[in-house]
């Protein structure tokens, strides 16, 4: 497994890439993860051939489509949300939704032969749904990661992944812990943005 690939599944947790378009699906929350590992394996055999720009640009909105980015960043944010201004609120949403665009971009820049399998076998934990999901790298053992999505605006949308039991949402509420206690919503905002920038640059 490559540096950047373990990296992408032990620190981010982000999803890898599918290996074929999707299949068809009744349920709304696989047909949701489903759209986002097309994309992912578009920018995976785009390769070289696609800027960091270019690659950001064509994930932008199916990162938007896929997860609910709001939610996801008051729950990171905890109980300090509500210290938050309404317009401080606006922009660190805006500086987490950059971010996790910047993550995908960054890390989905080439394709070596991974697998993607989605299991259509939907689980349901009080109102969210779990969809399992399996990584086949071409040389490592598989990797399972869950999904979990819950209905906003009645539309079915991430707001957890899960590897080896690691829940992102936990390791995000630790990062923005730290920021906020370093100085609230200015350096979490601040500390989005600059990762967000560096991550452009490469």
């Amino acid at each position: 497994m490559t540096a950047k690939f373990a990296l992408l599944l032990c620190g981010l947790l982000l999803v890898p890439l599918a290996d074929s378009a999707p299949a068809a699906a009744s349920d709304p929350a696989v047909t949701q993860v489903q759209t986002l590992t097309a994309a992912l394996l578009k920018s995976m055999h785009a390769g070289s051939g696609e800027s960091m720009a270019e690659r950001y640009r064509s994930l932008e909105p199916v990162i938007e489509q896929v997860f609910a980015l709001p939610l996801v960043t008051q729950l990171s944010a905890g109980p300090d949300w509500t210290k938050f201004s309404p317009e401080q609120q606006k922009e660190v949403i805006a500086a987490y939704t950059r971010y996790t665009t910047a993550n995908y971009a960054y890390n989905f820049d080439d394709f070596n032969g991974q697998k993607f399998v989605v299991d259509d076998k939907v689980l349901t934990r009080d109102t969210d749904k779990i969809v399992r999901t399996q990584v086949i790298p071409a040389r490592d053992p598989p990797v399972t990661l869950l999904y979990r999505l819950r209905e906003v605006d009645g539309v079915w949308k991430v707001i957890d992944v899960y590897s080896d039991g690691v829940s992102q949402l936990v390791l995000r509420r630790s990062d923005f812990a730290a920021a906020i206690a370093a100085g609230g919503a200015p350096v979490l905002i601040a500390h989005l943005n600059k990762v967000s920038d560096d991550l452009m640059k490469r």
